[in-house]
C-alpha cells in the first residue's frame, strides 16, 4: 500500500474527519437530496466506508499529495485543512438553502506596493481603501455566507498595520486564513502578531530561481532575497508556508519549475502554488506574448502530477491543474470571490467585473447576484476564455458596473459541468 492510501484510510477511519460529511449527506438524504452517486452515498455513510468509498476518494486526490501539518491534514491550499471549523463549514454550507456558497474568498486589503510586478493584476483599477470597520463587517458577512478559506492580499497587504487585526476576525469567526505577499515589509515581530491572530498559512512571491530576474520581475532590488528570508523565517514560526510562482514561458521551457522548486524545498516551503499569467491588470491589454500556450500548460500539469506522485517536497499546487475540466473547473464567482481594495465584489482576483460594492450593500444579495449570473462551475478560466468582452462591454474602465458585468456574462453563455462535478452529481454531459 502506498503512503498515499495509507493516509486515505486513515482520513477514512477518523471520525473527527468524517462525522460531519456523514451527517450532513445523511439529512440531504432524508431530504430527498442526492449530492454523490447512489452507491458512493452509501458506502460513504455507513458505519465503515466500504472499497467503493475509498476509490471514490483516491480517484478524487490522485495527482495530489496529502500532508499533515499543525495535527491536521492538508491537501493543498485550495481546500481548508482538516478537520476544524472551516472544514466542517463547507460542508454544513450544503444545508444552507443557498444555490450555491463561496468556499474561498480573497480580499484586496490595500492597493498599496512597494514593488512594480510586471504582471500585477489589481493595477488599472479604480484606487480606494476601506477601513478596519468596513472590512470586519464584510469579513463577518463571508461568515454568514459560508466562506472556509479567507485570503488577504492587494496590493502589500503587509503594509496595513490592522492586519493582524483582521485576521483574527476571520480566524475567530472558523475561516482558514492566508496572507499572500512579495515579503516586503515582514519582520519576525509581525509573523508573531499574525500568529497570534491565527494565521494559517503565508504565501510568499517567488517568480525565478535566479535573485537578479526575480527582483527584475518584480521591479524591487533585494525581493528575492527578502522573500528567500522570509520564507525561512515563516516555517520556523510554524506558518504552513507557501511559494507563490507565476510561470512564465521561458520558466516552462527552460525547465525552470524543478528549480524553483528545489529553492522552495530549501527555504522549508510545504507548498509551490504555480499561477498562469492571466489577461488582466498589466496584462488586460498588452499580453499576447505573456499568456501560456497549451503546451505550457500541459508541461505545469504533468509538472504537478508528477512531483505529488513521486513524493517530492514541497507538493505541487498548480491553478491550471486544479481548475482544469477534468477536476474542479473555474469557480469563479461559484466556489470563489474576491472583494477588491474599493470594496468593488468581482467572480475572482482576474476578472474586474464588479457585481456591488459590499460596503454599500448586503454582501449576501451580491453575491446571490453574481452565482446567479456566472452559473455553475466551468469547465474553463472565464477570464482566459472571456477577456475580450470585458474589453468590449467595459471601454478600458476596470472593473466593471454591475450592469456591464451582467452583460459579459449573459453573452459568455453557460458551459457544461467540470467531471468531478459530474461524478458528484451522478450524472455525465
Amino acid at each position: 500500500m502506498t503512503n498515499q492510501s495509507f493516509h486515505i484510510f486513515r482520513m477514512l477511519l477518523d471520525p473527527e474527519v468524517t462525522r460531519t460529511p456523514r451527517r450532513v449527506l445523511r439529512q440531504l438524504g432524508r431530504q430527498g437530496k442526492q449530492r454523490l452517486p447512489k452507491g458512493i452515498h452509501k458506502s460513504l455513510t455507513g458505519m465503515i466506508p466500504s472499497l467503493k468509498g475509498f476509490s471514490f476518494v483516491r480517484r478524487w486526490l490522485d495527482g495530489e499529495r496529502i500532508t499533515r501539518h499543525g495535527g491536521q491534514w492538508v491537501i493543498n491550499s485550495f481546500l481548508p485543512p482538516f478537520p476544524g471549523p472551516a472544514y466542517e463549514r463547507m460542508f454544513e454550507n450544503l444545508l444552507s438553502g443557498r444555490r450555491l456558497s463561496p468556499v474561498s474568498a480573497f480580499l484586496a486589503v490595500t492597493d498599496a506596493c512597494s514593488y512594480r510586478c510586471w504582471h500585477c493584476s489589481s493595477k488599472a483599477r479604480t484606487a480606494a481603501n476601506l477601513n478596519t470597520e468596513e472590512w470586519g463587517k464584510i469579513i463577518k458577512e463571508l461568515h454568514h455566507l459560508g466562506a472556509s478559506i479567507i485570503g488577504f492580499t492587494g496590493g502589500e497587504p503587509c503594509s496595513r498595520a490592522d492586519l493582524p487585526l483582521l485576521v483574527k476576525i476571520a480566524s475567530e469567526g472558523g475561516a482558514s486564513t492566508i496572507v499572500f505577499s512579495s515579503g516586503a515589509g515582514i519582520d519576525a515581530r509581525l509573523l508573531d502578531s499574525l500568529k497570534a491572530a491565527g494565521l494559517w498559512s503565508l504565501c510568499i512571491s517567488l517568480d525565478h530561481p535566479s535573485a537578479a530576474e526575480h527582483d527584475r520581475l518584480r521591479g524591487a532590488l533585494g525581493a528575492h532575497s527578502k522573500a528567500c528570508s522570509t520564507l525561512k523565517l515563516a516555517r520556523e514560526k510554524g506558518f504552513y508556508t507557501m511559494v507563490g510562482t507565476v510561470a512564465t514561458r521561458t520558466l516552462v521551457e527552460d525547465e525552470l519549475l524543478s528549480k524553483i522548486h528545489q529553492l522552495a524545498q530549501q527555504h522549508g516551503a510545504h507548498e509551490l502554488r504555480i499561477v498562469e499569467p492571466m489577461p488582466c491588470g498589466l496584462l488586460s491589454r498588452s499580453h499576447a506574448d505573456s499568456l501560456l500556450e497549451p503546451r505550457h500548460l500541459k508541461a505545469i500539469r504533468q509538472f504537478h502530477v508528477t512531483a505529488n506522485r513521486q513524493g517530492l517536497q514541497p507538493k505541487v499546487c498548480a491553478f491550471n491543474q486544479i481548475e482544469s475540466p477534468e477536476l474542479f473547473g473555474c469557480g469563479a464567482g461559484t466556489q470563489h470571490l474576491y472583494i477588491d481594495s474599493a470594496g468593488e465584489v468581482c467572480p475572482c482576483d482576474f476578472t474586474a467585473m464588479s457585481f456591488g460594492n459590499a460596503s454599500q450593500q448586503p454582501l449576501e444579495q451580491i453575491w446571490s447576484r453574481m452565482s446567479g449570473a456566472m452559473g455553475n462551475p466551468r469547465r474553463h478560466c472565464f477570464i482566459q476564455k472571456n477577456h475580450t468582452l470585458l474589453l468590449k462591454h467595459g471601454h478600458g474602465q476596470f472593473p466593471l458596473t454591475p450592469e456591464q458585468s451582467m452583460l459579459v456574462c449573459a453573452e459568455a453563455g453557460r458551459e457544461s459541468l467540470p467531471d468531478y462535478f459530474q461524478l458528484m452529481s451522478g450524472r455525465e454531459e
